[in-house]
């Protein structure tokens, strides 16, 4: 690989770390479309789970008191058959087609973020299954599996630490069940480690500074900014993939 495309793996990282460490989630949002531009997305994916694993490490030390236990095992459980089917699909397919799916998905969430429709008020976990199987099916084939988790998260009405925590009790051992399953599949590969190795700074720094950031800067304003980066990214991916 050359050091120009290592340059660009090591700042996309940084970014999606950043996004992840101010906001709790996202990184995956941030980091597919735009690694699948420069790396196969069979190497982007067990990138990002692998990066993801270390990210909800870091987060999850100081707040994990805060954790919803209930909801997070109940969204867990569910994950898992999701997990295998996405990458059942992951491992078959060419890249072309997830790299539209992605696009496509990417710019749905974006949208629905930007005019948060008004969603029901969800009183118990019964829903958490659905939300943690599709959740296994994104992460599966593409790691972004937080969307669902976040609008259930919305939904149940979770207080922000609660929210931040409780994603990140989630992510950590679902993290760590996509990247096992990749590892199962063959798609660690010594490119996967090697970009990964020159990663983990940009991965301490993104979440060092999201983290420091997030107590200064108005949501509101960072959540524009960071949607304007995944609609361009996600637009980008689309239109490679249409060619």
């Amino acid at each position: 690989m050359d050091l120009l495309t290592l340059q660009v793996v090591m700042a996309i990282v940084f970014l999606a770390t950043f996004v992840r460490g101010l906001t709790g989630f996202g990184n995956a949002l941030v980091a597919m479309p735009l690694l699948a531009l420069v790396v196969p997305v069979k190497v982007a994916s067990p990138l990002v789970a692998l990066t993801a694993t270390f990210m909800a490490t870091m987060m999850l030390a100081g707040n994990w008191r805060q954790v919803n236990l209930r909801s997070t095992w109940r969204l867990l459980l569910a994950s898992v058959p999701g997990v295998i089917i996405g990458l059942w699909f992951l491992r078959g397919a060419d890249d072309r087609p997830v790299r539209i799916a992605l696009a496509l998905f990417i710019l749905g969430y974006s949208l629905y973020d930007i005019f948060r429709p008004q969603l029901a008020h969800l009183k118990d976990d019964r829903w958490a299954c659905v939300a943690g199987f599709i959740s296994g099916i994104i992460g599966g084939v593409c790691n972004a599996n937080g969307p669902p988790i976040v609008i259930y998260g919305t939904m149940r009405g979770w207080d922000p630490d609660e929210f931040r925590a409780t994603l990140q009790g989630f992510f950590l051992p679902s993290g760590i069940f996509i990247a096992l399953a990749h590892a199962s599949v063959g798609l660690w590969t010594r490119e996967v480690f090697h970009l990964l190795l020159f990663s983990l700074p940009a991965v301490a720094a993104g979440i060092t500074l999201g983290c420091l950031l997030a107590r200064r800067i108005k949501r509101h304003h960072f959540r524009i900014v960071v949607h304007s980066v995944l609609i361009c990214s996600a637009t980008m991916l689309l239109v490679k993939a249409l060619r």
